[in-house]
């Protein structure tokens, strides 16, 4: 119950209680519509997106931040009240338009190791295809920014 509360403020109040939010946010939307774009469960990227999160971060709360932004992003997405896969991802293009800086926030090898977790081949396709556009938006930022 308390676990299920301190969820719920965190949550709630996210901009107030992590630093540098927006960053943790637009990495959370990456990793969501990559996981979005499969028809298997969270479950199945879970470890995975666990020991991505505590390479990112040393601090296992913003690392379990990034774990809880994501699956709030897939529950959002599979209600479709609030967003779709395709508005996550117009989403995660505006931002990248409006901060290109967060282009840096792309890691591409972590990407690629959410997507060895997909079994299904037209998944694996989709999420192929995205990382390959996140990655050549990440070398538009480095090569502009030389």
């Amino acid at each position: 119950m308390l676990r299920r509360i301190k969820k719920y403020f965190f949550s709630a109040f996210r901009e107030v209680f992590v630093y540098h939010h927006s960053s943790l946010e637009f990495r959370a939307k990456t990793y969501a519509v990559l996981i979005a774009g499969s028809t298997e469960s969270f479950s199945r990227y879970q470890h995975t997106l666990e020991v991505i999160a505590s390479e990112i971060y040393t601090n296992p709360d913003r690392a379990g931040a990034l774990v809880m932004t994501v699956k709030e992003y897939l529950k959002a997405i599979q209600n479709k009240k609030n967003m779709g896969n395709e508005m996550l991802l117009n989403d995660v293009i505006r931002e990248l338009r409006l901060v290109p800086r967060f282009a840096l926030k792309i890691e591409p090898e972590h990407l690629e190791r959410l997507e060895e977790c997909t079994l299904e081949e037209d998944s694996k396709i989709y999420q192929q295809r995205l990382i390959e556009f996140l990655r050549e938006k990440r070398t538009e930022y480095e090569e502009i920014k030389r």
